[in-house]
């Protein structure tokens, strides 16, 4: 599951209440697809969520191995983007090695992003990223709480907790991911770890 979250002032509205959903199926059943229902029949009403414009978005990982795959993967991803693709922004989160070179390619069809952020501006942090950094470059998005970064990396709900408020802090934008492991899901604890996640993470 992903979550967005754009960037706040300290006067706008507290940060859950401006939070947008990011699934991909919204393409296809909207916001049904998140309804309460009864006995097979569906007890939605209009809401904000009904509003909102989908958002697509994808990670590299540590993928591709040169800068030339990068190129082409990213002219090929927004080549696929045409007048008969579904109404949706789309986004994609590259190594830091291709982010400016990516942007360069997609002919602004697509935001690129970064697939993490330090929540520090500066110091002695080696092999580090700050948000000032890729403010330079132009990018506005990045992710937090990746799986791979908190199973692999050890990433705490503490530190992704601090990405996010740093990245809201600087005037960026935010994909908070969550979601449990297959052990969880087999327990089905996919629910109260998700929520967990989101809570700790905001």
């Amino acid at each position: 599951f992903f979550f967005f979250f754009p960037s706040l002032s300290p006067t706008d509205t507290p940060l859950p209440n401006t939070m947008k959903l990011v699934i991909a199926s919204l393409l296809f059943g909207g916001a049904a697809a998140f309804s309460p229902s009864i006995a097979g029949v569906n007890t939605r009403t209009t809401t904000q969520l009904d509003a909102r414009r989908p958002i697509i978005s994808g990670n590299w990982k540590l993928n591709p191995q040169t800068k030339d795959e990068a190129l082409q993967l990213g002219k090929e991803i927004a080549a696929a983007i045409t007048e008969d693709s579904p109404e949706a922004d789309v986004a994609l989160f590259v190594p830091y090695v291709f982010i400016e070179s990516t942007m360069g390619v997609v002919d602004g069809k697509l935001s690129v992003g970064a697939e993490g952020v330090c929540p520090e501006i500066k110091g002695a942090y080696t092999g580090a990223i700050s948000t000032s950094m890729l403010k330079s470059i132009g990018v506005q998005w990045a992710l937090a709480g990746h799986s791979e970064r908190r199973v692999i990396f050890g990433e705490t709900d503490d530190y992704i907790n601090s990405q996010c408020r740093k990245l809201i802090e600087q005037g960026m934008s935010v994909m908070l991911c969550i979601g449990e492991s297959l052990a969880e899901f087999e327990q089905d604890l996919a629910g109260s770890v998700c929520a967990v996640q989101l809570k700790k993470g905001l």
